[in-house]
């Protein structure tokens, strides 16, 4: 292989996802004009999976959704098992959860793109009340502890010590 056909390869391969990233945002935006919110979309996720995203799986995929199956342990299910083997079913059986699974991860993304989660901002906690919260979290643990193999009072002293030099009362 050449330098410039590997380049190339590499060029392609990134241009090809970023299109594909452009390809899912706007089909998020599309999704979001439509439906408004997400809770409107959810409300129709099977309707909207057997219309937008199943023909989109790939031929495995759809094939193994449309198979119907009987019900495990049913007359019908004998009767399967009768004429194709146990193995047949639990193949078959396999597959569409698998198919079901890939369209509903598919059905998480496109939501995700058309009602992204609002990123918060969260305050980092100071040392102090990490050390509080660990302390508090001992304290509480020894005074719930029963028949412990160490001095319960005596840590508890060190451990209320602890929390009076990380948390100083005011003057």
């Amino acid at each position: 292989m050449q330098y410039t056909e590997m380049t190339k390869a590499v060029t392609d391969a990134i241009k090809g996802e970023l299109t594909a990233v452009n390809k899912w945002q706007t089909a998020g935006t599309s999704v979001r004009e439509f439906f408004g919110t997400e809770t409107a979309v959810t409300e129709v996720k099977a309707q909207f999976i057997a219309d937008a995203i199943v023909p989109a799986l790939d031929k495995k995929h759809q094939s193994a959704l449309n198979k119907d199956l009987p019900r495990k342990g049913s007359a019908d299910y004998v009767a399967f098992i009768g004429s194709h083997g146990a193995d047949a079913w639990e193949n078959a059986n396999k597959a569409k959860k698998d198919a079901k699974s890939t369209a509903h991860t598919m059905f998480a993304r496109v939501v995700s793109y058309a009602f992204p989660k609002e990123k918060t901002e969260s305050t980092p906690k100071t040392l102090e009340t990490k050390l509080t919260e660990l302390i508090n979290d001992a304290i509480g643990k020894c005074e719930k502890a029963e028949a412990p193999s160490f001095d319960v009072n005596e840590t508890l002293k060190h451990l209320r010590n602890a929390l009076a030099l990380v948390n100083p009362k005011p003057l």
